[in-house]
């Protein structure tokens, strides 16, 4: 009983913990993620364009979003944070959870960072869905609507947005990355800065 109150009664009796895995948003790995971040964020933006110029037959850069540029960006970081969170919230309440959402301080180059998590156990396909979830739906989308919209100012938001949400889920990409090789029956407890995950008792 002690046990099952110190795991969660949400993990059934014939699991036991295995181990406990941590996001460092510090040192080389903050850096590393950064640096595959911008690169993600370079190579959606000139793809969404590329794509557009070939369907287009001629190649054209963002709108010059002049005066407001700053609010502008804002408000697409904004709400594809909104976006993102909220999907990974859907999932875990898909299967089964009850989502949280929070900010938290991550780092001298990341000051914050933005999370949805929830304590309810996850098999680990479930799992990958949630992790994978925001780049696989949000990032067409924005394409998408990018690549054909006919406004400039849409065009160049909608692909701002994509590329937006591309970098910004590297974390995702890296924690299903970590428990891709995890079997099947692998149960995960998301938590803020990272997850456990418990096997089947031998």
């Amino acid at each position: 009983m002690k046990n099952d109150m110190e795991r969660g009664q949400s993990i059934p009796d014939d699991y036991q913990l295995a181990g406990r895995w941590l996001l460092s948003l510090k040192g080389w790995t903050l850096v590393v993620l950064l640096v595959i971040g911008a690169a993600i964020f370079g190579l959606t933006m000139v793809l969404g364009l590329t794509i557009r110029g070939l369907l287009r037959g001629y190649l054209e850069g963002p709108a010059n979003l002049g005066e407001f540029f700053i609010p502008l960006v804002l408000g697409v970081f904004v709400a594809h944070i909104v976006l993102h969170e909220g999907v990974h919230g859907a999932l875990f309440r898909v299967f089964g959870g009850k989502p949280r959402f929070g900010v938290k301080v991550a780092g001298r180059f990341l000051p914050v960072a933005f999370y949805a998590t929830s304590g309810a156990p996850v098999l680990r396909n479930q799992y990958l869905l949630v992790m994978l979830g925001p780049f696989l739906l949000l990032t067409p989308v924005f394409l998408l609507t990018g690549i054909l919209a006919n406004t400039e100012l849409v065009i160049t938001l909608a692909i701002l947005a994509a590329a937006m949400n591309a970098s910004g889920s590297v974390g995702d990409l890296f924690m299903a990355w970590k428990i891709r090789r995890h079997s099947r029956e692998t149960l995960y407890e998301d938590t803020e800065n990272g997850f456990n995950w418990y096997v089947p008792s031998i």
